[in-house]
C-alpha cells in the first residue's frame, strides 16, 4: 500500500484523499519508518513543485505552489519533519530516537527529549571504565569513559551478558 502511495506522489498531478490521509496519519506514530516515509514523499512532492508541477489536493482543491505547499506541510506536520523537507541540510533540525522492544527485533521510536537515558549504570569497574547496561536490550558494555565509548562485555565464551540485578551476577545471554 505505502508503495503505492509513494509511486502516486512520484507521478500523480492530484494528490488522492488516500495519500492526504496516510501523510497525515503518519504524525500519530512516532516510529522512524513512518516519520522517514513521510518526509520521503513530501521532499518527492517538494522537489516536483519546485520543477514546476501542477499538482492538485483531492480534499482541498488546492493547487500548489512552492508557497501554498510549505504552508501546508508547516501547519499539519511536526518541526522536524518541515525542517528534514525545506531547511538546508546543516540548519535541519535533530531528533533523537529510542529503541523500543518488539515482535523480531527493536524499533526506533521518536523521543519526545534528547535527555532520554540509553544506557544504565552498573558499577565502575576502575577509574576510567564503567559497566552499563543498553537499557532496551538489557546487553551489558563497557564504557570507556575517557574515550566516550562503549564495548559490549563478552564472556570467556564469546557469548554477550546482562545483568541481573536479584542476584547481582553477570549472566550469558
Amino acid at each position: 500500500m505505502k508503495n503505492q502511495l509513494f509511486e502516486e506522489a512520484k507521478r500523480s498531478d492530484t494528490l488522492s484523499k488516500e495519500l492526504i490521509s496516510n501523510l497525515l496519519e503518519s504524525m500519530e506514530y512516532s516510529s522512524i519508518s513512518f516519520i522517514n516515509w513521510t518526509i520521503d514523499v513530501l521532499k518527492i512532492l517538494k522537489t516536483r513543485i519546485d520543477r514546476g508541477d501542477k499538482i492538485t489536493d483531492a480534499v482541498s482543491k488546492v493547487v500548489y505552489d512552492k508557497k501554498s505547499f510549505q504552508a501546508f506541510v508547516k501547519k499539519n506536520f511536526s518541526s522536524y519533519i518541515f525542517s528534514q523537507v525545506f531547511a538546508d541540510p546543516k540548519k535541519a533540525e535533530k531528533v533523537y530516537f529510542h529503541l523500543e522492544s518488539c515482535d523480531g527485533g527493536y524499533n526506533l521510536i521518536m523521543s519526545s527529549s534528547s535527555k532520554e537515558k540509553t544506557y544504565r549504570w552498573i558499577s565502575s569497574l576502575s577509574e576510567r571504565f564503567s559497566l552499563v547496561e543498553m537499557i532496551a536490550t538489557g546487553v551489558l558494555y563497557v564504557k570507556d569513559n575517557r574515550k566516550d565509548t562503549y564495548m559490549p562485555f563478552i564472556s570467556e565464551h564469546g557469548k554477550y551478558c546482562r545483568y541481573d540485578q536479584k542476584t547481582g551476577k553477570i549472566l550469558e545471554l
